[in-house]
């Protein structure tokens, strides 16, 4: 078990490190509200979530969500001093709505495990 949490750490880290690459690099089409964008923060997050609480890098559940969603409010602070990026209060929420579909998913994972 500790030879998977420890490889779950390094994918944790090296996703961290992709997802933040990806948050400052020039995308091509922007428009005030886009649903694929948003998709994407969500998605993000419910894998970062999911991930974190895996490799179980904190043991206090709602201090690790509260890092997952301060991780997200952190990017779009980066994003305002970007110039071909911007801060979007949609983006934090749909961060937030991952974060909460991956403690669903963890709650139901903890039903079916209740080991791990």
């Amino acid at each position: 078990m500790q030879i998977i949490q420890h490889s779950l750490k390094v994918i944790l880290g090296i996703s961290i490190l992709i997802i933040s690459v990806l948050s400052v690099q020039e995308i091509e089409a922007q428009s005030s509200v886009n649903f694929s964008d948003k998709f994407l923060h969500f998605s993000c997050f419910l894998y970062l979530t999911i991930l974190s609480w895996l490799s179980r890098i904190i043991h206090k559940e709602l201090f690790l969500y509260a890092i997952v969603l301060a991780y997200g409010i952190l990017i779009e602070i980066v994003q305002i001093y970007i110039p071909y990026r911007s801060f979007e209060f949609l983006d934090i929420f749909a961060d937030f709505l991952g974060i909460l579909a991956g403690i669903f998913f963890i709650n139901f994972f903890k039903d079916l495990y209740p080991k791990y």
